[in-house]
């Protein structure tokens, strides 16, 4: 019989302005883990303050450390936020060294516009999967410079996080329940994993609605090969979320096959995954196939969010909500210029044999295939061009098919061009 296991759970606030609530939540931690009836695990809270210093009192015991302790006592600061981002990077490297140890094995956080402030980098900076929430007065409004492209459960607290009430004794309460839950779930299914999974190669694969059958058909032949396949829809978030996964070690491959998110970065769209996007395979010498799937569009919301220097373009009305415009062949010959860039830039010359492009030579998205609105022969030509001109001679392999991106024959030659790699 195995030993029972302890998890611990960092519950983070400003114990300062905020302990009260802290408190409720801890204690509340506590008795939902008393009512667990395991024999396997255990869970047990610890209260981590970025708020000041207090004086200790008999509720104080109960906090764990207090970042500011973790700073350099001669530092001066010339401005609040100074001090903010200060005992935020503190946090991250405090939290970044539990998760990395497995000392912690899960996160809650609340507070009000500054607590989230602070929590938010460290909890970016958290591994996808590991489980994590924050509880902030300003969950329903942007979020996004909050938690980024992570996996951050976000409640929304209603009330102020002033004063404990009935209202807001129930959303700490759930709050509380949402941790537990995940580690629960964590802890079982640590047990019965699957050894084969395990020994799965991890691929990854980007896809848009426009190249959903070509990563259909690709991803049927990786997982025919005994692949995890993790589909990213290349909506800015989703190529940024797999670029950091890259970077954090969890693929053997990369099947890029919609790299659209870069017309957006080039010309304003609003689906850009950034300027870090295509170079994380690179850097790491991961094996990767590059393709240029969906970059005959740069992505708007509703019609009328089109920029005044579009409206003379080829426009495709998705839906009420996304509006695409077609790429010129100007604008095509600097996106093949971006991806030679990128994948020079950042790989080395011994490495550069594990990166391929697969170009299809009739079409690059179903809007583009046959005598579709997007169609443009000249453009695709200049997309073409580029990269191999680019490519030439560099140790970068360019595959150039008489196919549509979506067709099955190109698709699944991509993927077992992926495999040979992975082999």
């Amino acid at each position: 019989m195995h030993a029972q296991r302890n998890f611990k759970i960092a519950i983070i606030g400003t114990c300062d302005t905020k302990l009260e609530e802290l408190l409720y939540l801890y204690n509340h931690v506590s008795t939902i883990s008393n009512s667990l009836k395991t024999d396997s695990f255990s869970i047990t809270p610890v209260l981590v303050n970025i708020g000041k210093p207090s004086e200790s009192t008999s509720h104080h015991k109960k906090i764990s450390i207090s970042i500011h302790s973790l700073l350099p006592s001669s530092t001066s600061y010339s401005c609040r936020n100074d001090l903010i981002a200060t005992i935020g990077g503190a946090l991250k490297s405090y939290l970044l060294d539990l998760v990395q140890n497995d000392k912690i094995q899960g996160i809650l956080a609340i507070g009000g516009s500054c607590g989230s402030s602070i929590v938010a980098d460290a909890l970016r900076s958290l591994p996808f999967g590991f489980p994590k929430a924050l509880l902030s007065t300003m969950a329903s409004g942007d979020i996004k410079p909050y938690i980024g492209c992570s996996d951050t459960t976000v409640l929304y607290s209603v009330v102020d996080i002033a004063g404990l009430n009935s209202l807001l004794k129930q959303v700490l309460e759930n709050a509380a329940g949402a941790i537990v839950g995940m580690i629960e779930s964590r802890a079982l299914i640590l047990e019965t994993v699957d050894l084969n999974t395990r020994q799965r190669k991890k691929v990854a694969i980007t896809m848009f609605g426009i190249t959903t059958p070509a990563c259909d058909a690709a991803r049927a032949v990786l997982e025919k090969n005994n692949c995890e396949v993790f589909v990213f829809h290349a909506t800015g978030s989703g190529g940024m979320a797999m670029e950091k996964l890259i970077l954090d070690g969890t693929f053997d491959g990369v099947l890029d096959l919609t790299t659209t998110e870069l017309a957006d970065e080039a010309f304003g769209g609003v689906l850009s995954a950034g300027s870090e996007r295509l170079k994380g395979a690179a850097r790491t010498g991961i094996p990767i196939v590059v393709s240029t799937g969906a970059l005959d569009c740069i992505n708007f919301g509703p019609k009328e969010t089109v920029p005044e220097k579009y409206k003379e373009r080829k426009i495709h009305v998705h839906n009420s909500a996304v509006t695409v415009v077609r790429t010129t062949e100007t604008e095509n010959k600097c996106l093949g210029e971006v991806i030679c860039a990128r994948l020079l830039e950042n790989s080395r010359d011994g490495k550069r044999h594990k990166i391929r492009v697969w170009l299809p030579l009739k079409s690059v998205s179903i809007l583009d295939q046959d005598e579709s609105s997007f169609r443009d022969e000249k453009a695709n030509q200049a997309l073409q061009e580029a990269i191999t001109a680019g490519l030439r001679d560099t140790g970068i392999q360019v595959v150039a098919k008489d196919l549509d991106i979506n067709d099955k024959r190109f698709a699944e030659g991509v993927a077992k061009s992926r495999l040979q790699r992975l082999a």
